[in-house]
């Protein structure tokens, strides 16, 4: 199988993830590939292949452990946000949308993928609907950033001005399936012959450069040893790992046993602000990102100690200066990002902000973190 083409942003600043991971990609016999059964030729679609209304994109199911065995393939998680892009470009109005995982419109939040896409030499005269994730890689941990994405889509700047959008959050979308392609509807088809039919779509742009200048665009690369990517994932703090099935065709969200996604658990540093009282006693702490959005409260973990050490910190301002390390200018509490739900409690603020390690299994599209767990309080002599 040729290697997936690669970017010089988003791959490159993952230093080569896949390319110098210790396992090798799958090798697959394209030729063999082009000789689909009768019963899975593609049926024809119009040319517009996405109803948001009825489509619902294929969704992987969380697993415990990496899928093993010959019929699987696999590839790296990547921790953004999902699109399908229904790419029309057949005429002299050419059409792109781009979609989430909810079939809710976000062309406009992606205008510099859209513009990407619709100048590709390979989609040029013709009509694709791609599957992938828009990401923004963190230029100090050289991997994808969920949060730093969020913080894209929520910036008043990425709404006013996608260029300075751009420079400061570059995005990247990683392609991992092909639904139709010029009319005809692949979704029948194996993995295997959908993804080897992705990369012979972009195989003519390179292999070793973004499919575009303006964004990187680039086509995920698949491996056969799961558990040797799943080592190198908890070794350098990637998301997890998403195996499918060779054989499988494209099904409708859950509504299968072909794809499975294994997740590492998240764990990142959280400042909290304050504490939610309840019967009189510390119920949970309530959590914001270095940014000041709102993570969620976390109950889970906060012992006994925990609370008798939060109490004489709520009582002390000195105790701000505990901070100085971590924050040169403690932020002042971003109390009005608060859901409504939570104002009716009572709630007590700190003098300054406390950092506190956290766990959670994921970060979900809203930016809150789910099921989040206490780890540690760094700061304070536990």
């Amino acid at each position: 199988m040729p290697r997936a083409p690669r970017s010089r942003t988003a791959t490159g600043q993952a230093k080569q993830a896949a390319a110098s991971a210790p396992f090798i990609a799958a090798d697959t016999d394209a030729a063999a590939l082009t000789n689909i059964p009768a019963s899975l030729k593609p049926a024809k679609m119009r040319v517009s292949a996405i109803d948001p209304h009825s489509f619902v994109p294929m969704a992987p199911i969380l697993a415990d452990a990496v899928p093993q065995g010959s019929q699987w393939l696999h590839q790296l998680k990547w921790d953004g946000i999902r699109l399908i892009a229904d790419c029309n470009l057949t005429s002299k109005q050419p059409s792109i949308k781009l979609y989430t995982k909810r079939m809710l419109d976000r062309t406009s939040s992606f205008t510099i993928i859209e513009q990407a896409l619709a100048q590709l030499p390979a989609l040029q005269g013709r009509s694709a609907v791609l599957d992938g994730e828009a990401v923004v890689i963190d230029p100090r941990l050289h991997r994808p950033s969920f949060s730093l994405i969020l913080q894209r889509q929520r910036s008043s700047t990425a709404k006013q001005n996608e260029i300075a959008a751009h420079q400061r959050w570059p995005l990247s979308y990683v392609l991992f399936d092909l639904i139709a392609l010029d009319g005809q509807d692949l979704r029948t088809w194996p993995y295997e012959a959908r993804h080897q039919q992705l990369l012979n779509l972009f195989a003519s742009q390179g292999q070793n450069h973004s499919l575009s200048k303006q964004v990187s665009i680039q086509v995920t690369d698949v491996y056969e040893d799961g558990q040797a990517l799943w080592s190198w994932v908890v070794e350098n703090q990637w998301e997890g790992v998403v195996s499918k099935r060779k054989n499988a065709p494209y099904s409708s969200g859950k509504k299968h046993q072909a794809s499975y996604k294994c997740k590492k658990e998240l764990e990142l540093t959280a400042l909290a602000y304050g504490v939610i009282i309840n019967e009189g006693r510390i119920a949970s702490l309530i959590l914001f990102s270095q940014e000041g959005s709102y993570l969620g409260r976390v109950a889970i973990g906060l012992q006994q100690q925990h609370r008798e050490l939060l109490e004489t910190w709520a009582q002390h301002p000195d105790h701000a200066n505990a901070t100085k390390a971590y924050m040169a200018e403690p932020a002042p509490c971003p109390s009005k990002s608060l859901p409504q739900q939570l104002r009716r409690l009572t709630i007590r603020w700190f003098h300054a902000p406390l950092p506190c390690l956290v766990a959670a299994l994921e970060m979900n599209e809203s930016g809150l973190l789910r099921h989040p767990k206490l780890l540690a309080l760094p700061y304070l002599s536990e």
